[in-house]
């Protein structure tokens, strides 16, 4: 009997042993869980198959990348710790750690990390990418630096061939901004985004018909933003092609963020054509939108300001001053006040009186009216 339950003993330990280690070589299960992206369930499958306090690192390795990539970035970040406590210098791991830092907030660790594995392989361009985005100053020496040096390493990256020429672009460095565009367009000759960056500088540089090109290729792929319609725009007037030009200045919407400089290209292009009557319109429209809302207003302040030291002369011509952006009748009536009751200048204070008078909605202000018009017979005597 007691060698019976002997024997079964030894067996259902080892089942249990059998058991344990087909859970670990089960590499199929694990790979079904990543492929249906269920990282949690493959988190949850590895604790329950490794020990808690293991120190294997391919055990450590792939705790650490289910634990990631299942969004549970404080285990990930134990488990890559250990892993970096007996390799600080392993690329994946320190990518790994960077990575946990960006996504809890902390760039400035993160930084550390990618400086680290720089020290580790200096002709890693992805590490150099990675830290171009952590240095966010957009003409940041180090960034540019970053960025120059990934390009080099990997001329046909597009993402960084884009912020490159961008930070070139913006510098006036269009030459640079050319070359580094070319072979990144060149491996990806559909990229949009590079693309669209080429327009500005080919016009930058004076080759319009390469950004005419461009542009009508972008249209084509049915991309027809602002950007594109108005470096078209751009390109055809630049040609003399008024015609054109205007036909895309027009297609944009007129709830983009510069107006005033949209109104100006459309009047430029009107001039072009020789219809001066729209050319008026828009010459208009663009300095409405180059004038603040607010100028009248400060101009009111500012003849306040003077009328409160009594430079009278001087309330009077600021006041003057914001009649030219708004005559909403208050500074009409300030500029006759300060002539009747300042200036003693009885026939210009009628003359803004009667003027301010015209502003009033009789039917609203009856009293007002009445107020006004005593007034002037008063001044009148």
């Amino acid at each position: 009997m007691k060698k019976t339950l002997l024997f079964l003993m030894l067996i259902t330990v080892a089942e249990t042993v059998w058991s344990q280690d087909s859970l670990k070589f089960d590499k199929g299960k694990l790979l079904d869980y990543y492929q249906a992206q269920q990282y949690a369930e493959a988190s949850d499958y590895l604790k329950g198959i490794y020990k808690e306090d293991t120190e294997n690192p391919k055990e450590l390795s792939e705790l650490g990348y289910a634990f990631l990539m299942a969004g549970k970035l404080p285990e990930a970040e134990k488990n890559y710790l250990q892993l970096y406590a007996k390799d600080s210098a392993s690329i994946p791991v320190l990518y790994s750690l960077a990575d946990i830092n960006i996504r809890r907030g902390n760039n400035s660790q993160a930084k550390k990390y990618y400086l680290q594995a720089l020290k580790a392989d200096s002709t890693n361009y992805i590490t150099y990418k990675q830290l171009s985005k952590l240095t966010k100053a957009d003409l940041d020496i180090n960034r540019i630096e970053y960025l120059r040096k990934a390009s080099d390493l990997n001329p046909e990256d597009a993402e960084v061939a884009f912020d490159l020429a961008e930070l070139y672009f913006k510098m006036n460095y269009m030459d640079r901004a050319a070359a580094v565009i070319a072979p990144a367009l060149k491996a990806d000759t559909s990229n949009l985004q590079l693309l669209k960056m080429s327009m500005p500088i080919n016009t930058a540089e004076k080759k319009y018909s390469e950004a005419i090109e461009t542009g009508q290729k972008l249209l084509s792929f049915g991309d027809s933003s602002t950007f594109v319609l108005n470096n078209l725009g751009k390109a055809y007037y630049l040609t003399l092609d008024y015609k054109n030009a205007l036909k895309y200045f027009l297609l944009i919407k007129e709830n983009m963020n510069d107006r005033e400089a949209l109104y100006y290209n459309i009047a430029r292009s009107y001039r072009g054509v020789r219809d001066y009557s729209n050319a008026v319109v828009y010459l208009q429209k663009a300095i409405n939108e180059g004038v603040s809302p607010l100028a009248a207003s400060y101009y009111g302040l500012l003849g306040d300001s003077f009328e409160n030291l009594s430079k009278n002369e001087d309330a009077n011509k600021a006041y003057k001053k914001g009649l030219d952006f708004e005559n909403d009748g208050s500074l009409l009536y300030n500029i006759a006040l300060v002539y009747e009751t300042k200036l003693n200048d009885k026939k210009n204070a009628i003359s803004y009186y009667e003027q301010y008078l015209k502003t009033i909605d009789k039917a609203k202000q009856p009293k007002l009216v009445k107020f006004i018009n005593t007034k002037i017979e008063d001044l009148k005597r």
